[in-house]
C-alpha cells in the first residue's frame, strides 16, 4: 500500500522526445493535419493490440501502411516508427533528481517494445518506484482501466495521484476518476508545473 502522494508521469511528450506527429504529416505528404496525426495515434484501432501486448508489431505496421496509403513497405515504416523516440528531453534526469523524496514516483505510458527499448537505454527507470506500461499491463490511456490498474497495484486512492500528460483526452480521463491532473508538453512545461505545485526541492 502506497500512503504518500503519488506523481504519475506520462513518458512521450513529457519526459521523452517523442514526435509521431510531424513525421506522420510528412510521410502522408500533408494529407493529415497535425491534429489528425495526433488523433491517429489515439484512435487507430490496430495500434491498441500492439500497445497492449496482444499483438506483434507486424500486424500494426502492415495496417498502418495501408490506412495511411504510404508508398513504402511495413518494414520501412517500422524503421521510421522506431526512430520517433529520440531519447529524453535535455535536463530531464536532473529535474527528476530535484523531486522531493517524500513523493512516490510512477510512470503510466502508452508504449510498445520498439519504443521502450530506446527509453531503457536512457536510465530513466532508475528514477521511478513503479512502471505501468501499456504493453505490459494490457490497457492504454485514455481507457479508465489503465488508471484503475495503477490504483489497484499501488493500493491507493485517486486523490493521492497527480497525473501529468501531454494529451488533453488523458488528462480529462484522469480527472474524471478523481485524480489531480495537469496538461504539460515538454520538459520545461513539466518542470514549471512541478515547481509551481511544490514538488521540487529548491
Amino acid at each position: 500500500m502506497v500512503q504518500q502522494e503519488i506523481l504519475l508521469f506520462d513518458v512521450g511528450g513529457v519526459l521523452a522526445d517523442w514526435d509521431g506527429i510531424t513525421p506522420l504529416v510528412n510521410l502522408t505528404q500533408g494529407r493529415l493535419s497535425r491534429e489528425e496525426a495526433r488523433r491517429f495515434w489515439l484512435e487507430f484501432t490496430p495500434l491498441a493490440p500492439f500497445e497492449t501486448g496482444k499483438a506483434s508489431a507486424t500486424g500494426f505496421l502492415e495496417a498502418a501502411v495501408e490506412a495511411l496509403s504510404l508508398d513504402m513497405t511495413p518494414e520501412a515504416f517500422g524503421q521510421h516508427f522506431a526512430g520517433w523516440v529520440s531519447g529524453l528531453y535535455p535536463g530531464t534526469l536532473e529535474m527528476l533528481e530535484r523531486i522531493d523524496p517524500r513523493f512516490y514516483r510512477a510512470i503510466l505510458s502508452n508504449n510498445n517494445p520498439l519504443h521502450w527499448v530506446v527509453i531503457q537505454r536512457t536510465g530513466l527507470e532508475a528514477y521511478f518506484d513503479a512502471l505501468f506500461l501499456s504493453h505490459e499491463i494490457g490497457y492504454r490511456k485514455p481507457d479508465p482501466r489503465a488508471w484503475q490498474h495503477v490504483l489497484k497495484a499501488l493500493s491507493c486512492n485517486a486523490g493521492q495521484i497527480t497525473f501529468l500528460d501531454d494529451n488533453p483526452e488523458c488528462v480529462d480521463a484522469a480527472r474524471a476518476l478523481g485524480m489531480h491532473a495537469h496538461l504539460v508538453k515538454g520538459r520545461e512545461a513539466l518542470e514549471a508545473c512541478l515547481e509551481k505545485e511544490g514538488y521540487l526541492l529548491s
